[in-house]
């Protein structure tokens, strides 16, 4: 057992100085690229500055001065006061307002020369997009449109049928009011009746009125015996035969004679047999009409 145990310290001595000798080559290898970034490349210190050469290019390079403006489409705008240019706000305004100002100079510019600036109203330009792209596009939009239309239109429907509840409330309160001061009106009628000394147990002393109790004015359900319901005269025209006893006994004979409407059983169309029976014409004529025709 002591044997093993001093072979397990020895194998275990021996990875600590493996992994020392990899770290300390780790660590000299990284100090080496640390010294590899560190060196720069130092500016050359054979630069030349010509001012002249760098005055002659610009000359070459920059537009002569008679050409037309049209050519160059340049505007010098002077600026009135200085800007800071730390301050975004108003390093934004003093661009916005240089363009403004330019754009205005451009555009007199362009009519006192009379030359065509504008876009033609029939200019097209080329589209990024394909045509298919856009309509699926136009499609989104118009059902967008459309689902915002049907939701407006439900919203007022709902509002409607808010409205119209609150109105028949409002109306349904005042039927109730109303018919609450014609009660009350009956019953100080009454009283002040009471009061001039009519008798109370009379038949004039009361009138009988139904709408007291609550209940509206029905029209009445009883059946008069021997009246039917469409007839207005009470039954008298039914027991005096109302004039009609004439009439239907011509409308009897008028049955009897044409009919009752309708078809007549096709008593007037031809059949084989009468279109080949030509007993009923007159040979005398049609031979006289032969001799016209000579």
């Amino acid at each position: 057992m002591g044997l093993r145990s001093n072979e397990v310290e020895n194998v275990m001595e021996d990875d600590s100085d493996v992994m020392d000798d990899v770290s300390e080559e780790e660590f000299e290898s990284e100090s080496d690229s640390e010294e590899e970034d560190v060196k720069l490349a130092e500016p050359s210190k054979n630069s030349i500055y010509n001012r002249d050469g760098l005055i002659e290019k610009l000359e070459d390079i920059s537009w002569p001065e008679n050409v037309e403006w049209m050519h160059k489409l340049s505007l010098d705008i002077d600026q009135e006061k200085e800007v800071d240019v730390n301050d975004d706000l108003a390093r934004e305004l003093a661009f916005y307002t240089q363009a403004l100002e330019g754009t205005r100079l451009a555009f007199e510019k362009f009519e006192s020369m009379k030359l065509p600036f504008l876009r033609p109203p029939d200019y097209y330009a080329e589209m990024v997009k394909t045509d298919a792209h856009m309509q699926k596009v136009k499609g989104r939009l118009l059902s967008q449109k459309r689902q915002i239309e049907e939701a407006e239109e439900r919203r007022k429907a709902r509002e409607a049928k808010k409205i119209a509840k609150e109105v028949q409330a409002e109306k349904m309160k005042e039927r109730a009011k109303q018919k609450k001061h014609e009660i009350e009106a009956v019953k100080k009628w009454r009283k002040q009746r009471q009061q001039s000394g009519f008798p109370a147990g009379g038949k004039d002393s009361e009138l009988d009125l139904g709408f007291e109790d609550g209940k509206a004015f029905e029209r009445s359900s009883k059946k008069r015996p021997g009246v039917s319901p469409g007839d207005r005269s009470g039954g008298k025209a039914k027991q005096h035969g109302g004039g009609k006893g004439k009439n239907m006994k011509n409308r009897e004979i008028r049955n009897s004679k044409f009919g009752f409407g309708g078809r007549k059983g096709l008593k007037k169309q031809n059949t084989a047999e009468t279109t080949n029976d030509s007993r009923g014409f007159n040979k005398g004529n049609a031979a006289g009409n032969k001799k016209r025709k000579r």
